[in-house]
């Protein structure tokens, strides 16, 4: 949600207006890397990104942390 987000980039690679489709081979958005970019189903490369900000709220924001 918002812009810029992590979110648009993987549904752009899959063709924007249809979320179940699938694009095979190894792009940014691929983000389990896997050669699939998928948007929805299991597994996709949504739910990773999701999870990484908190998953239950989908509009948390996680800065970039530097070591």
């Amino acid at each position: 949600m918002g812009d810029p987000n992590d979110r648009d980039p993987i549904l752009s690679r899959i063709g924007g207006s249809v979320p179940t489709n699938t694009v095979n081979g190894y792009f940014v958005e691929d983000v389990d890397m896997n050669g699939s970019v998928r948007y929805t189903g299991d597994p996709n490369d949504r739910d990773p990104i999701l999870v990484n900000i908190g998953g239950s709220v989908p509009t948390n924001v996680r800065m970039q942390q530097l070591p």
